[in-house]
């Protein structure tokens, strides 16, 4: 099932756990449509971080606050990635001691 909120796409994987593609750029759609999944009954919310072009200090930021906003909601955030660029910046900064990192689906 494929839905639009606010302009993120939302990918509805299994009961209670909805994926949604990250854009530093546009951090405000991206923290509703999360906040709006956790309020649709998801328990778990999972940023796909494979289209960010860099995941910059302003990215990670966003991360964090975001990550703060879904726990104080009594959710959880996970992410996923599958490029080694992305994956490094998470093992430099110890946030994939932070966020749990899932590996990409299979396609």
């Amino acid at each position: 099932m494929r839905a639009s909120r606010r302009g993120i796409k939302l990918s509805e994987l299994r009961m209670k756990f909805v994926a949604v593609e990250y854009h530093p750029q546009a951090y405000p759609a991206v923290e509703a449509a999360v906040l709006a999944a956790l309020s649709d009954g998801a328990e778990r919310v999972v940023l796909d971080l494979d289209s960010v072009a860099v995941l910059d200090s302003g990215a990670l930021r966003g991360l964090i606050l975001l990550l703060r906003r879904v726990r104080s909601a009594g959710g959880e955030l996970a992410l996923r990635s599958n490029r080694a660029d992305v994956l490094r910046t998470l093992s430099v900064t110890a946030l994939d001691r932070v966020f749990p990192i899932l590996q990409p689906e299979a396609a």
